[in-house]
């Protein structure tokens, strides 16, 4: 038997998961905050009663609260994956623009209610004030039978085992008569189908029913990968200190004649001239050399901590700043030695070094941010998941992680780009054709007209 365990209150619950939650806004897709509230939190809000601080199983989601986390997962990715799935694929149309919305509701509704009998096939809870065991089906949802009272958990000695039927009754609980007056008979048909998935289905296999057990096992798959702490690679340089402190504070540029003006090369000259003069100073040359970076770092490190604008770099990059100071300085004085005034006067006429963070290829012709306006002149209102699908493709060509290009009447993308953002070339294409966006579909690439594909990158100049 387990040490005292207390419940978790619904809305302590929601609110601990409310970015998980706004995911979930998102896919809904909702133009409406009551009528969200109404179809899609009032699901998870009876979830969270339901489950309270229980945990799913021992190995998976075994936090307190862990089992209500695991159904807001499940319901993300479940949605997800709907959202590049042709539902009623075999009617027409006009009655599947009518059944894709029911669809997406039923994946939801049945991405909730698959875990209800989990927790309790693996633990038995029992009150601790009359050492009662809870019976779901007898005493309804674990938070309100507990109340705020503690209990204790005990793992079964065996899992008891799965039953659809017995997860289905349990879902009647959670999922009200009035929510699904809505939905058409074969869409309930389908819904309660794919409520608490096969594992290994046999013959035939609903498309509600395949995303759910495919969202089901991307929940199990990620938790694991958290567990071991098994990450996706950084696919990207990992930029140097020195690029950093560049990036923290750009208008401190690397301009040595200006940060160094007593030991730079401009004031060569005139140091000479003093020294003709008769006056104590040293030979030009050695004005001119810089062996080491010692004069430089007392003038250079106050210039930087004493801006008035941009953040105060810490100790580490300013010593990444100051030594790749002295390595130009050094490899510049090994160079080019200057001997004379007139060698001096050109040096300073060189032109200034650059700032490594600008060097690079010329500047491309691409969009920095897409502005609600534009979407929803282009796209029209609500279409989240094609907004979604134009930002992080706008935002990778902008980087340089993606390529696209211009045609003479239109932007061409590759499909084998379009799935790495949660949407299959089918689907893309059908929503292009929907908003009369598409010019042409030829073997491995999409071209979408012009004002669709300035959304991604602007045609470059002729």
């Amino acid at each position: 038997m387990s040490s005292d365990h207390h419940p978790i209150t619904a809305e302590k619950l929601l609110a601990t998961h409310d970015k998980r939650i706004e995911l979930v806004r998102q896919c809904a897709n909702e133009s409406v905050q009551s009528e969200f509230d109404r179809k899609w939190l009032a699901v998870l809000r009876r979830c969270a009663a339901w489950f309270s601080s229980m945990p799913l199983t021992p190995e998976l989601h075994s936090e307190p609260g862990g089992a209500f986390r695991a159904t807001v997962e499940s319901t993300f990715y479940a949605m997800r994956l709907a959202g590049g799935q042709k539902f009623a694929a075999d009617l027409t149309s006009e009655k599947r623009r009518r059944l894709e919305p029911q669809y997406n509701y039923a994946v939801f509704l049945a991405a909730a209610c698959s875990s209800l009998d989990e927790p309790c096939r693996h633990f038995e809870f029992t009150r601790n004030s009359d050492r009662m065991q809870w019976s779901p089906a007898a005493h309804g949802a674990f938070g309100e039978w507990i109340g705020r009272g503690s209990y204790s958990i005990a793992r079964r000695v065996t899992p008891l085992k799965s039953e659809r039927m017995r997860t289905a009754m349990f879902a009647q609980m959670v999922v009200t008569p009035e929510l699904l007056a809505g939905l058409d008979t074969a869409v309930l048909a389908d819904l309660f189908g794919a409520i608490n998935p096969e594992k290994a289905p046999q013959g035939f296999e609903a498309l509600v029913h395949k995303v759910i057990r495919q969202a089901l096992d991307v929940a199990v798959d990620f938790e694991r990968k958290a567990q071991r702490g098994v990450f996706a690679p950084v696919k990207f340089d990992v930029p140097s200190a020195v690029h950093v402190a560049l990036e923290l504070q750009p208008q401190a540029t690397l301009v040595v004649p200006a940060t160094s003006a007593p030991i730079s090369p401009s004031s060569a000259p005139l140091s000479t001239g003093t020294a003709s003069a008769g006056s104590e100073m040293p030979a030009p040359s050695s004005v001119a050399h810089i062996p080491v970076p010692a004069p430089v770092a007392p003038t250079a490190t106050p210039t930087r901590e004493g801006s008035p604008t941009g953040p105060q770099l810490s100790q580490s990059l300013l010593d990444a700043l100051e030594r790749s100071e002295a390595q130009s300085a050094a490899s510049a004085s090994a160079s080019a030695p200057v001997t004379t005034p007139i060698d001096a006067s050109a040096e300073a006429s060189k032109p200034a070094p650059v700032d490594p963070s600008k060097v690079g290829a010329a500047p491309k012709a691409v969009r920095t941010g897409i502005s609600d306006q534009e979407l929803n002149d282009v796209l029209g209102p609500g279409a989240a998941m094609m907004r979604e699908f134009f930002r992080a493709l706008a935002d990778d060509v902008a980087a340089g992680k993606a390529k696209v290009t211009w045609e003479d009447k239109g932007l061409t993308v590759q499909k084998r780009l379009i799935g790495a953002y949660g949407m299959t070339s089918e689907t893309l294409v059908e929503q292009l054709r929907k908003r009369s966006l598409l010019l042409r579909v030829q073997g491995t690439e999409i071209c979408m007209v012009e004002r669709a594909g300035r959304l991604i990158m602007e045609r470059p100049a002729a």
